[in-house]
């Protein structure tokens, strides 16, 4: 369970409220048995004060034990609770009358003594605290039935805060509604709605994407009909090529909608970096006899632990990038540790590259033509979804792109896992 959990604040106010009220109880209680101690107390001191004014003008037993039933005392007829008293007899008692107070734990008693018989007397309604002790249990009960109501009430916030993180790793069959009519019910139902509505955003950006490459593949496909047509060998060549760069844009369009959309699939395996880089130049329409002259490469084998597609799209936009802000010499492509990184000598970044990796991100003050501004975002998105790091360094003249953790430490050949 979270340690900032609603449910764990609301136990421990819970708690923290029945301990108050059962400190409340235990002092209020005590108070009123003291309370009742000390008016039992002054008014047995006034009862014997009476008495003793009884004994004075004649030591009528009757007249005193009349008095008593008139103030509510009974006479004790108890043989267990009587044995407590006889020790207060006085033996050798020959005339008038003995009345004194006797402090028990049950109460007070009044003790009468003559010469022929002592009697005790007690107040049957001491100590009736029966209505305070119903008044706290019903307390007590109030209080557990407002917990447990409350906490019925929110546990659905912890189903509600599953179903939103199924839904945001990319589930979109999700529904959640409670029959409930607060706060937290129409927080559901407004769930429902958010849900449905973006599951009908991302199902119209789909329909549309896909219009648009269908209407644009249409043309592409005759254009490439119409170049094979060319006698002229060369600019047969080179309009095929275009083509085909053309097509290989719009698929790529079509995985980043996928990636971004989390509907594609990664298969992540090792590969050899030259592997990668073919399938790279090839992306870039660059020939095999133009390599040297544009790249500098590493000249041992290495493999990385990539998603083929994934990858070969971040390294095409970074050797893009390269190429087209360099201010000298060769894009060198080299490895430090597990790190493939791009090097070329240009400026530095105008901006921060978490800057730089917003989409239609654009510097204004640029006098080169820098595209829509999605390159940098889309080598950030398909790297992350690989869970690797671009991380960028401005050093000696040069900009340093690095793919981080990307160079796999096995030797042989690619591996499915």
């Amino acid at each position: 369970m979270i340690r900032n959990s609603i449910i764990i604040k609301i136990t421990i106010l819970f708690i923290a409220a029945i301990v108050g009220l059962s400190a409340f109880s235990y002092y209020f209680i005590r108070e009123e048995i003291n309370k009742e101690i000390a008016d039992n107390q002054l008014r047995y001191s006034q009862f014997l004060t009476t008495i003793n004014q009884l004994v004075r003008f004649g030591d009528n037993v009757e007249l005193i034990e009349k008095y008593l039933y008139e103030l509510g005392l009974t006479k004790i007829t108890n043989t267990h609770t009587l044995e407590k008293f006889e020790n207060q007899a006085l033996p050798n008692l020959t005339n008038g009358i003995i009345a004194k107070i006797i402090k028990e734990e049950e109460g007070f008693y009044l003790f009468l003594q003559t010469p022929f018989e002592w009697k005790v007397y007690g107040d049957i309604h001491s100590h009736n605290l029966i209505n305070y002790y119903i008044i706290t249990f019903t307390a007590f009960l109030i209080v557990i039935f407002l917990f447990v109501l409350v906490i019925k009430s929110i546990l659905p916030l912890n189903i509600l805060r599953k179903k939103i993180r199924r839904f945001a790793e990319g589930q979109q069959n999700i529904t959640f509604s409670i029959p409930q009519n607060d706060e937290i019910g129409e927080l559901a139902r407004e769930f429902d709605n958010a849900v449905m509505k973006i599951n009908a955003l991302n199902q119209s950006r789909h329909l549309f994407l896909r219009s648009i490459m269908h209407e644009l593949k249409t043309p592409i496909t005759k254009g490439r009909i119409t170049a094979e047509m060319i006698d002229n060998a060369l600019y047969k060549e080179r309009l095929c090529s275009v083509f085909e760069r053309l097509n290989s844009l719009i698929n790529e369009f079509a995985k980043i909608e996928e990636l971004s959309s989390r509907n594609y699939c990664l298969n992540k395996q090792n590969y050899k970096l030259q592997e990668v880089l073919q399938k790279v130049f090839k992306m870039l329409l660059v020939e095999e006899d133009q390599i040297s002259s544009l790249f500098i490469l590493p000249k041992e084998e290495y493999y990385l632990r990539c998603d083929f597609e994934m990858l070969t799209l971040a390294i095409k936009n970074l050797l893009d990038n390269a190429l087209k802000y360099k201010s000298e010499g060769l894009v060198e492509i080299k490895i430090e540790e597990n790190d493939l990184m791009i090097v070329n000598y240009a400026p530095p970044l105008p901006y921060t590259l978490k800057d730089h990796s917003k989409p239609f991100f654009k510097d204004k003050n640029s006098s080169k033509n820098g595209g829509l501004g999605l390159g940098i975002y889309i080598i950030k998105s398909t790297l992350e979804a690989q869970e690797l790091v671009l991380d960028y360094l401005h050093k000696n003249n040069q900009n340093i792109f690095s793919i981080k953790g990307v160079i796999s430490k096995k030797q042989k050949g690619p591996n499915n896992v």
